[in-house]
């Protein structure tokens, strides 16, 4: 094979090319929306690399730091090229934009939309090895079908091959073309050997550089209730529940297990809500359909490796919660016969291969673009890793045992884990107890996630690892799910599992685990529809939420056999990872007096805290206090009321009934932006125990 040679052009990169360019801004994502949305700052120091051909010059490969503003620019001229920003160490690129550009704006064009690039984080270095096997896996979506004009199967992903080609035109492209006509999410986690290359564990064999799925419309395939009964919503629903659980095992799965491959995730699902204006849309569709493509986004990216998702769906025509219409028009398949009405066109499967090429962060310049643009924009928003916290209580349920449950509270351990045993029935050990008190960390994004092993051997006595933000891992008996109220836990480990339909699907990937493995999802809560609103909002975890999270390990048996496979879930850690960023944390409240009135009343005065929004009394021991703890937190009066002390202060009145028995100690902290002032410090500066503070 022939070694991949390429061209290291140095120096730095120009601010004002004159060769066609790409350019953008590296930025800090408050809101994780992929724009840079005002008081966002710009990051400096994010290292892009462009690599390709040149149609006039051969190879090209630049690297350069973003400026302080965040800007970068290459202007490589016209060519193929892959654009990868690496993530700045606890940062991670945040989704591309999804629903924020739609034919309204101005330079929305078909086939390409606006641009949205994602990236892929191996797909250079292995290009540079010479060789690259690409595999689109999944259904009738990545093998093109419709039934208009029958195209050629695996077009778009064979002009996606071919531009990869174009990049990197010395590598040897391997295709592993696999897609199967109403496959879904259970037909993935069957084996059925290396000669089926459309599962999970053929390709884990094989060992693909880049793997592009298309996957979870056939799941909600025939689902649609005919009546629109509640019971019909119910079933529809579960489906899309089991559904989630099987994708969050895949991609787990390629995560872990096919170290070297970049994935990209279709989020077409499927266009039966589109009514734009031709189409044919139920009234189930158009209510979920925004809810499952939010679903995937997050599947994609809370993988311990980030994804990238093609983010097709805006560029079709989409309807709205109020009926109102976005999108390209005409872009699905109407067969005269009525057999297809869910399938692209073959113009709109010229769309998705262009987000599927910009998901891989591929840019085109000149004539082999679609739009022969010669400048193209390629911003890219990180969020920052804030903070890891742990839990730290346990219980183990209905005969479960543990040994050393204290072991997962931590990563410090030398990796002694939590040895968990579990039976056939609905035995179960649950983690909980997740600190609130970080109250400066504005919350953005929130990952669950697992080190753990396995010892014994895996029979068919199978475990699952899951979290709910409220101890509530399924729905109460006759519970009627809505868009806004079905989801009650997050998929870690373990997929939906066998049923009648599909009695062969793996519920575990590898159940073995010999060593450590880790694995993250996306920690969620349920959408929310504003009165009047078209689009449904995705609010953020609060820490309100972080407190009554609970992870659990639990059994899952596949067969009613006989006794208990031998094993132990072995848990390293659990934990949840804060993305967001912090707000500023105001100072200590000072010059703290105490006078004591004749009817028992204490008036505690203080100077005032500028911006301070409310204040809050707290009383404690002083044996406690010298010993460099605190233990104010049950004599609490939170947003005490205040009055005017004179001479500029302020003072809190606290009755005889709200003192604590033999309090020696007294502290006032304030709220400013709802963040919590220090509640008392030790020599050197450092701050006694937050846990105490329970005002936040």
């Amino acid at each position: 094979m022939r070694p991949l040679c390429f061209a290291l052009l140095v120096g730095s990169l120009s601010a004002t090319p004159t060769l066609a360019q790409v350019s953008g801004t590296a930025f800090e994502d408050r809101n994780g929306n992929g724009i840079q949305d005002a008081g966002e700052p710009g990051l400096p120091g994010v290292q892009i690399e462009v690599f390709g051909t040149r149609d006039a010059g051969g190879a090209f490969d630049q690297t350069a730091s973003s400026t302080a503003a965040g800007d970068w620019s290459a202007a490589p001229g016209n060519g193929c090229y892959l654009v990868l920003p690496a993530d700045p160490t606890g940062w991670r690129l945040t989704q591309t934009r999804n629903e924020s550009y739609v034919k309204s704006t101005p330079g929305y064009v078909h086939p390409v939309g606006r641009a949205r690039l994602a990236k892929l984080d191996l797909g250079i270095a292995n290009l540079k090895t010479g060789a690259f096997r690409y595999a689109s896996m999944g259904d009738s979506i990545a093998r093109n079908f419709n039934a208009c004009t029958f195209p050629a199967a695996f077009t778009y992903t064979n002009q996606v091959r071919a531009r990869l080609q174009c990049t990197a035109p010395a590598a040897v492209m391997t295709a592993d073309n696999t897609a199967v006509l109403g496959e879904d999410t259970d037909d993935l986690l069957t084996n059925d050997g290396a000669a089926d290359g459309n599962n999970v564990f053929a390709q884990i064999q094989r060992q693909p550089d880049l793997i592009t799925l298309s996957i979870i419309g056939n799941d909600m395939k025939d689902i649609d209730p005919p009546t629109g009964s509640q019971t019909e919503i119910n079933a529809a629903v579960g489906e899309m529940i089991d559904s989630r659980q099987n994708l969050q095992e895949i991609l787990s799965a390629f995560a872990s297990e096919i170290p070297g491959a970049d994935v990209t995730l279709n989020t077409l699902y499927d266009n039966l809500a589109y009514n734009c204006y031709t189409g044919t849309s139920t009234a189930f569709h158009r209510q979920w359909f925004p809810v499952l493509n939010q679903m995937l986004r997050d599947l994609a990216w809370g993988q311990t490796r980030r994804f990238s998702t093609n983010e097709v769906g805006v560029e079709f025509a989409h309807e709205d919660q109020q009926a109102a219409c976005f999108g390209f028009d005409g872009q699905i398949c109407r067969d005269l016969f009525g057999l297809d009405r869910i399938h692209p066109t073959d113009s709109g499967y010229t769309v998705v291969r262009e987000k599927v090429w910009e998901a891989d962060g591929g840019v085109n310049l000149g004539p082999k673009d679609a739009l022969a643009r010669t400048a193209i924009t390629a911003d890219y928003g990180f969020l920052r890793r804030v903070r890891r916290i742990y839990p730290s209580t346990w219980e183990a349920r209905s005969g479960a045992s543990i040994t050393d449950p204290t072991a997962a509270f931590s990563e410090t351990d030398g990796g002694a884990p939590a040895g968990i045993a579990l039976g056939s029935a609905a035995q179960e050990v649950r983690f909980a107890g997740f600190p609130d008190w970080w109250d400066e960390i504005a919350i953005v994004k929130v990952l669950a996630g697992v080190r753990y092993r396995t010892s014994g051997t895996v029979g068919d006595d199978f475990y699952r690892i899951e979290a709910s933000i409220n101890d509530q891992f399924r729905p109460p008996a006759g519970f009627n799910y809505t868009p806004t109220s079905w989801n009650f836990f997050t998929p870690i480990v373990g997929s939906g599992g066998p049923d009648a339909a599909f009695p062969n699907v793996e519920l575990l990937v590898r159940p073995n685990v010999a060593a450590y493995r880790e694995v993250s999802a996306t920690l969620t809560k349920n959408a929310v529809l504003a009165g009047g609103a078209g689009e449904y909002s995705w609010p953020a975890l609060t820490h309100a939420d972080l407190a009554t999270t609970t992870f659990r390990v639990a059994a899952a048996p596949k067969a009613a056999t006989p006794g208990n496979d031998a094993y132990q879930v072995q848990l390293d850690a659990a934990w949840l990872d804060l993305y967001g960023y912090e707000k500023p944390r105001p100072p200590e409240v000072s010059d703290l007096r105490l006078t004591r009135l004749g009817d028992g009343t204490v008036l505690a005065s203080f100077a005032p805290l500028s911006g301070a929004q409310r204040y809050n009394v707290y009383q404690g021991h002083l044996d406690t206090l010298r010993a460099g703890g605190l233990d104010h937190g049950a004599g609490a009066l939170c947003a005490a009321p205040t009055s005017d002390a004179g001479g500029g202060r302020l003072q809190a009145s606290v009755s005889a009934p709200q003192q604590v028995a033999s309090a020696t100690y007294w502290l006032v902290t304030a709220h400013v932006s709802d963040v919590e002032s220090p509640s008392g410090t030790a020599t050197g500066g450092a701050e006694l125990d937050r846990a105490q503070s329970t005002c936040h």
